[in-house]
């Protein structure tokens, strides 16, 4: 018997372990390639132009938090904990995800129509960028893969769509087009990954997909908690581009996303450690609780350590990473760039915690340590951003991120205890 338990851990890990290898490549791919033609991109538009583009980018992603539905955080346990019911899962939910992204992409036209009616290139732009609010209802077939630990499939499919908008922007770059153009690359994007998901979905035995109104409701009960609370995040992640534009100019708002891309550039490692080692740590969570605190700090200290490496790297090196990346006309988003590169380690230790948030059903304590961190953020950027531009937009931005990953949660009795475990992860305790 205990030689048959020691074989079905190997088995988990190796499968664990090429589930993340294929992840990770596939990041690496992505990274190399979208920093190619993002960077030639940003220095063919110049820092207006592209901060347009990532103006009406930030309003699409501020809405995205809403239009998924707080399914993002609870779909993968759904698909694992009823087998049998994946169809149905995924169809009523994909149906839901829809109806929401057609309501989204109104609610941002009338935003952009009523405080920006007389400036055309942004009301474009921000038209064809919001498409992506309907087609990225993929994630959900990405999550079920997911499930499987079958993320081969979702990283060849990611691939493939990396390479046709790379290609499609490359062609705008040869023929001189304007900025309009370029809006649309992100939805073409979505657009490959859900034709290509589909077909794999269906051939590696995935169900035949039913729509139920009552089963999209019940599933949207279990994540309205991280409706709020992914809206708070996007705030406090987004509303420094949107205040920067309103605030100060949209030649800002170019400078501050170069340093805000440049920070996530690392962030394919943790999203790939944590989308790898969720369905373990759930798994462990139904029959193992000391494997379970194992797995999470283990979680934790991955994360943290990364971030760390990237950060001291990134703060010593800002100002040659951006001159070679990006040129002299960028050199401006030196300071933030060093300052949120620190900011990213704690986005991401919020991240990981919300795999332990859906395990121990503490769900409606995400909005509201979040709802803190949100709030800070706007003071400060009300505050900082016309006095000191996209140094005081990246300040508020380090500082949020403390607050909700480290500071709102002790204030919650069922909820500090997650710091303890974040800490201990940190310190490496418990983690062999």
């Amino acid at each position: 018997m205990k030689e048959l338990i020691n074989k079905v851990k190997n088995l988990t890990k190796r499968k664990v372990a090429k589930n993340a290898m294929w992840m990770i490549g596939e990041r690496i791919f992505q990274m190399i390639l979208s920093l190619f033609v993002s960077i030639i991109s940003a220095r063919y538009l110049g820092p207006e132009n592209y901060g347009t583009l990532q103006y009406g980018a930030a309003l699409v992603t501020l809405v995205s938090a809403i239009a998924k539905l707080g399914l993002d955080n609870i779909i993968i346990k759904e698909y694992i904990n009823r087998k049998d019911e994946n169809g149905l899962i995924l169809g009523s939910v994909f149906g839901m995800r829809m109806i929401s992204g057609v309501l989204s992409i109104v609610s941002v036209m009338t935003y952009i129509f009523i405080f920006n009616s007389d400036d055309n290139v942004i009301i474009i732009t921000t038209f064809l960028q919001s498409f992506i609010l309907i087609f990225e209802a993929f994630d959900l077939i990405d999550f079920w893969f997911q499930s499987k630990l079958k993320s081969k499939n979702v990283s060849i499919a990611k691939s493939i769509a990396y390479v046709v908008m790379s290609v499609y922007k490359i062609v705008l770059l040869i023929l001189g087009k304007s900025v309009e153009w370029f809006a649309f690359a992100s939805s073409l994007e979505y657009i490959v990954i859900l034709i290509i998901l589909f077909r794999m979905y269906f051939k590696n035995g995935g169900q035949k997909l039913k729509f139920s109104f009552n089963e999209g409701k019940k599933l949207i009960k279990q994540g309205y908690h991280f409706i709020l609370a992914s809206l708070m995040i996007t705030l406090y992640t987004q509303m420094d581009k949107i205040m920067l534009g309103e605030l100060r100019s949209e030649a800002e708002v170019g400078l501050y996303s170069v340093a805000i891309a440049i920070s996530n550039l690392w962030g394919f490692i943790p999203n790939a450690i944590i989308t790898s080692m969720r369905p373990t740590i759930y798994e462990a969570k139904k029959s193992n609780e000391q494997i379970y605190k194992k797995r999470t700090r283990q979680l934790y200290a991955l994360v943290f350590w990364c971030g760390i490496i990237f950060a001291l790297g990134t703060t010593i090196f800002s100002g040659l990473i951006i001159d070679v990346l990006y040129g002299e006309q960028y050199k401006g988003a030196v300071m933030a760039l060093k300052i949120v590169s620190w900011s990213t380690i704690f986005a991401y230790i919020g991240s990981a915690r919300s795999v332990w948030i859906v395990c121990e059903d503490k769900n409606r304590y995400s909005k509201k340590y979040v709802f803190w961190g949100a709030v800070i953020n706007l003071i400060l950027n009300f505050i900082m951003i016309p006095r000191i531009g996209i140094t005081g937009a990246a300040i508020a931005t380090l500082i949020a991120q403390v607050v909700v990953a480290i500071v709102a949660p002790l204030f919650y009795k069922e909820t500090k205890n997650s710091v303890k475990e974040i800490i201990d992860g940190i310190l490496l305790k418990g983690v062999k």
